[in-house]
């Protein structure tokens, strides 16, 4: 059986040019290209528009057959030039265009990854791999590699007293993140399993009554974020008055407890089952944000991070796992595809424009109580609506 060691280095690398930018995206464009908190949300709005397209295009691709490998070097690649864009570009327009490329191609590699590892599992034999959980255990691997490149900023940023050379360090990631495809093994589908229209079986499974909740949900959950992570970065440097170089390092303190949460994904299946989590997480969500804009200070900014976990895995591992659980063979790239179009897609446009203007009227601190708001709804709307029924995660959830 094929060795899972260059899946899981293919999350680590992916997830690193994430970490790279993600954590301090914001002060990047302020302190680096003059951004004024409106023109931040406009640029991460502009951003998501391609992406009503690019994770529906990819995902068919390969469901089409298109191996996977050759799809992400081309991301890859390009994503690294429209980071060097970035780079040596002042102009506002310019900016925007080269960071919208950059998020446009690069969004679509997680569900194109999760569909290559579901799919090579039953390629290769594993039928139950969603049942048996161990699609956490390679999940992780992004996680490590999301929080490997906060070390790097810190001494970059530290050294240089540059914070716009975080840049360079996502540079530096997408060229491993091409070089590591290499290592893969094909990813073409036999032809029984083949479809003619994957994405649209895709789309009925997920608007069916039984999920459509879910989707609903955690739209409200996903424009939270949206809305507050990225200006994350500016809250913790202007309100609570953490230096540049520690940002980074203390938001990747709650990613590195978030490895114990994946890791024992299991036990916490078992004991809360699949909408329990949800539930749990997607509240703890909420009450973070409210402390944190309550009380705004290192301590608190630490604590927090605490139940950051559970909030991973209430938005990101759960669903991915209950997707591939409902897909077909013939459409299983294609749902986490269609998935990222209607949930992630629009509440990445939505999600920064309302912080950019609830940031001009108001100030960063409602920014988090709008956004605690929004995650509250959400939590809400899959606990009265969403009902897993007879799909299984190891044993019976509910």
């Amino acid at each position: 059986m094929p060795s899972s060691l260059p899946i899981k280095v293919q999350f680590f690398l992916t997830y690193g040019v994430l970490g790279s930018l993600s954590p301090i995206a914001a002060l990047v464009l302020r302190d680096a290209k003059g951004f004024s908190p409106q023109q931040f949300g406009i640029t991460l709005a502009f951003s998501s528009l391609g992406l009503l397209f690019s994770p529906a295009v990819t995902s068919w691709l390969a469901d089409r057959s298109v191996d996977t490998r050759k799809i992400l070097r081309w991301i890859f690649v390009t994503t690294a030039i429209a980071l060097i864009a970035v780079v040596y570009s002042n102009n506002v327009w310019t900016v925007t265009i080269a960071w919208a490329v950059y998020s446009i191609l690069y969004v679509p590699t997680w569900p194109l990854l999760d569909g290559y590892y579901f799919n090579n599992e039953r390629e290769n034999g594993i039928e139950t791999a969603g049942q048996e959980g161990s699609y956490q255990f390679v999940r992780v691997w992004g996680t490590v590699g999301y929080l490997v490149p906060s070390i790097f900023l810190y001494f970059v940023i530290a050294n240089t007293g540059e914070i716009a050379n975080a840049l360079w360090v996502a540079v530096a990631w997408s060229g491993m993140c091409f070089a590591g495809t290499f290592f893969l093994q094909p990813s073409a589908l036999k032809p029984e399993t083949r479809m003619k229209a994957p994405t649209l079986q895709a789309a009925r499974t997920l608007f069916s009554k039984a999920t459509l909740p879910l989707c609903i949900g955690l739209f409200f959950v996903h424009t939270s974020a949206s809305a507050y992570y990225p200006v994350m970065s500016v809250f913790l440097r202007d309100e609570v008055g953490i230096a540049d170089e520690w940002v980074a390092m203390v938001l990747s303190f709650g990613v590195l407890i978030e490895i114990g949460y994946i890791f024992g994904l299991g036990p916490i299946r078992k004991w809360l089952r699949i909408r329990g989590i949800m539930v749990v997480g997607l509240s703890a969500m909420a009450v973070r944000l409210v402390l944190l804009a309550q009380f705004p200070t290192v301590t608190t900014s630490l604590v927090i991070q605490l139940a950051h976990g559970m909030e991973i895995l209430a938005m990101f591992i759960v669903p991915v796992i209950y997707l591939d659980l409902i897909a077909g063979d013939g459409f299983r790239n294609s749902i986490q595809g269609v998935f990222t179009i209607i949930v992630v897609v629009p509440t990445r446009l939505i999600g920064p424009l309302l912080a950019g203007q609830i940031r001009e009227v108001a100030g960063t601190t409602e920014v988090l109580y709008i956004a605690a708001a929004l995650s509250g709804i959400g939590m809400l709307i899959i606990f009265f609506f969403f009902r897993p029924g007879s799909v299984r995660l190891g044993d019976k959830d509910s």
